[in-house]
């Protein structure tokens, strides 16, 4: 989240002392009390009735920490009090075991390339790969800043919880999860495609080898992992263990680089739940005849702490979102580079049309659900221009400065920020390099499919 400086130092110098006053207290408040555990109505909070993020984010958080991502504890407890980041806690040494087994995979893929050189095509295993190891880092330092980050979220989402804000037509727990479970459900199908297409393929070159070149080989598993997965015994001898442990670990590198844009889709939901509750006050004020110059002054104290929120969010995933979005722009670029080059199999084609068709809806979904924060941060702009004569004051003025003059919405280590406008730039960037791709695999094209048998 980005603020216009001079935007700001104006709203802020036309404040009154008292207000600024009040405004320094507060912050100064907020500080004191960073630690739930200092809060008086801790003890009469029962955060298991609550409509918070942190209990619509935790069971997603919890299948993420069962592939070796977000090593924290107490994600099941209702209140955030509990959650801690410990590096001598199991879902630590889930991760860091996890990660030592990739990084075989990682290095074998980069020793096989340097042995056969780099192609268009050959070098998406390793930067697939690297992205993996790359989120696995950071979402270990996101889980570092995580505790104070939740329990400042959830201080301030308590605001939201009680009246005059009121919850909206579906549950913010509706809101992340199902588009959560969807995301899921997809990238099995995407991974099972995947499966499909490599055994398929592997089948029906077992078949014609043994038909036409009175070839040896027989179907069965072994053949199977070392064929598709040749760059990994370069390293270390086959055995049927390691041959499952390469499944296994391409798998749990799969969740992860499908759980990086489904992160970052359920941080947005939540965030944007939040500005559309503001947005939705705002409204219901259109139309009466009196409104204290109070309510507008809590409404804009209200949205200038979701700022804040949306500012400590950002600090702490903006890396995250930096590496998602390179990720999904290089591998867009690559299926879309496998669907003009010819394929062997029909199955090959149903796979990477169906890739395509989910990394291109999975990134638009991104950039969408990202948008939403700005979306709703504007959305009563209109209304409050509209206010009549009766009901203007100086803090409808400063709140209309803000939502008019800030860039409310998360950002890329503040290179881009993620709104509608910048999916659409996005989408110009991957025609460009994909012109590029297609260039850099002319040679390969042109050679056409390799021999089956050789």
């Amino acid at each position: 989240m980005a603020s216009d400086m001079d935007g700001q130092a104006g709203w802020k110098l036309r404040q009154t002392p008292n207000t600024l006053a009040k405004s320094t207290q507060n912050k100064n408040s907020d500080e004191d009390n960073f630690d739930f555990r200092v809060i008086k109505s801790e003890t009469t909070t029962d955060y298991a009735q609550l409509d918070l993020f942190h209990r619509a984010a935790s069971p997603i958080m919890l299948l993420g920490q069962c592939f070796a991502i977000m090593p924290l504890t107490g994600i099941r407890k209702a209140s955030p009090r509990h959650v801690h980041f410990r590096f001598k806690s199991v879902p630590m040494i889930v991760t860091v075991i996890f990660m030592m087994a990739s990084s075989v995979l990682t290095l074998s893929m980069l020793k096989f390339l340097l042995n056969i050189g780099v192609t268009a095509k050959n070098f998406v295993g390793q930067v697939f790969f690297t992205c993996v190891q790359c989120a696995c880092i950071l979402f270990i330092d996101l889980a570092r800043r995580w505790p104070p980050l939740i329990r400042y979220w959830t201080r301030l989402e308590l605001i939201f919880t009680k009246a005059p804000y009121e919850v909206l037509n579906r549950s913010l727990s509706q809101r992340v999860r199902q588009p959560a479970l969807i995301i899921i459900a997809l990238s099995l199908v995407e991974h099972s495609l995947y499966l499909a297409s490599a055994i398929v393929s592997y089948k029906q070159r077992v078949k014609y080898c043994t038909q036409n070149y009175n070839s040896t080989m027989d179907v069965s598993f072994d053949g199977y992992v070392k064929l598709n997965y040749d760059y990994v015994f370069i390293l270390l001898p086959y055995t049927r263990f390691l041959g499952v442990y390469v499944l296994v670990v391409n798998g749990t590198c799969t969740f992860i680089w499908n759980y990086m844009d489904l992160f970052i889709m359920m941080i947005s939901r939540g965030l944007a739940y939040r500005f559309e509750q503001i947005s939705k006050r705002i409204r219901r004020l259109e139309h009466e005849d009196r409104v204290p110059e109070t309510t507008f002054m809590e409404i804009r104290e209200h949205y200038v702490r979701m700022c804040e929120l949306l500012e400590r969010v950002d600090n702490a995933l903006s890396s995250i979102i930096l590496l998602s979005c390179a990720n999904n722009l290089y591998f867009v670029c690559c299926q879309l580079l496998n669907i003009f080059n010819k394929l062997r199999w029909p199955i090959n084609y149903v796979y990477f049309w169906y890739s395509m068709l989910y990394l291109v809806g999975r990134t638009a979904c991104v950039f969408l659900t990202a948008a939403t924060i700005n979306d709703e941060s504007k959305s009563a702009l209109s209304v409050l221009r509209r206010v009549s004569s009766k009901n203007w004051c100086v803090e409808v003025e400063r709140l209309i400065f803000q939502m008019s003059t800030q860039t409310v919405a998360l950002s890329g280590k503040k290179f881009y920020f993620l709104t509608r406008r910048l999916l659409f730039g996005m989408a110009g960037t991957i025609v460009t390099y994909e012109l590029v791709l297609l260039q850099f695999d002319e040679p390969n094209r042109r050679k056409g499919l390799l021999p089956l048998c050789a």
